[in-house]
């Protein structure tokens, strides 16, 4: 897909709020060029993982269990024969693999060296590298999942063309990625628009070293599935932010003062009512595989 193509829709993508965001005039897709530098570090003020990875601890692996319960509920295992295979792409410290294995065989995979090598110490399978060149030609599954994975990556086309060709007949894709719906993102896509642009680069995560270069809403899901032979069979919601680990969250970046993350934390906490009855940032797409392409 050349860059300045939609990858939904295949219209033009012209510059928006900022120089490297991209919107689709036609379908309403929103991408970007910034540029994934996973292994190379942060590239804007540094990114503390420890932080980070205490930060979306209790709120992954809430979400998390939400998902491995869905999916444990949507594949027959009786018609499967055998105990399922679930592969788990970005598979970052393992929680979705561990929240999946009492269910599954899961493979993991994660292109961070470092936090690949950490995880590996106390879950199971992970293979270091990209999707889906670690993988062999015939290794099949029965569920691949993307949970905050998907927006990173460039080529979305020829990874769900890659979910096809490693999915069984009639396996099942998850999508978890936020959602361009989201009240925070439209929120601070508002506010980028009168001056203040920071929330909004950091709800793309520019200067980390994997941005989002993708936001989906479900019409895009459902226009890139059927295009690479899936079919959208059900959309759930999640809470994109929690109070566990919320000051941590905003902080794990050196960009933000301490006083600013106060302050910052202070007005979400405040919010997180408000926030349940509006537009959620998290959305999770199952997709079931309906042909080859």
């Amino acid at each position: 897909m050349k860059p300045d193509r939609c990858p939904v829709c295949h219209g033009g993508l012209v510059p928006d709020v900022r120089a490297w965001h991209l919107i689709c005039k036609q379908c309403h897709y929103e991408g970007s060029t910034l540029e994934p530098k996973i292994n190379r570090g942060a590239t804007d003020g540094g990114l503390n993982e420890v932080a980070r990875k205490h930060a979306l601890l209790a709120l992954r692996q809430r979400n998390f269990a939400v998902i491995a319960d869905k999916i444990s509920q949507m594949v027959n295992k009786e018609e499967v024969g055998a105990r399922p295979r679930l592969l788990d792409v970005g598979c970052a410290h393992g929680w979705f693999m561990q929240a999946c294995e009492g269910d599954f065989d899961v493979l993991g995979i994660e292109p961070d060296k470092a936090i690949a090598t950490a995880a590996a110490n106390h879950v199971g399978s992970i293979r270091q590298g990209l999707f889906p060149h670690v993988l062999s030609d015939n290794e099949m599954f029965n569920v691949i999942v993307f949970n905050d994975v998907l927006e990173h990556i460039p080529d979305i086309v020829s990874a769900l063309r890659a979910c096809n060709k490693h999915l069984l007949k009639g396996g099942l894709l998850v999508i978890n990625a936020p959602s361009r719906l989201g009240v925070i993102y439209r929120f601070t896509k508002f506010i980028a628009r009168l001056g203040w642009p920071q929330s909004f680069d950091r709800m793309w995560q520019a200067g980390f070293p994997s941005p989002h270069v993708h936001y989906l809403d479900t019409q895009a899901v459902q226009r890139l599935g059927r295009g690479q032979g899936f079919d959208v069979i059900k959309r759930s919601t999640l809470p994109s932010v929690a109070a566990s680990g919320l000051y941590s969250r905003i902080r794990y970046s050196n960009t933000v003062s301490r006083l600013k993350a106060v302050l910052i934390t202070f007005a979400v906490l405040v919010s997180i009512p408000v926030l349940r009855l509006l537009p959620s940032d998290v959305e999770v797409w199952y997709l079931r595989k309906c042909g080859e392409v």
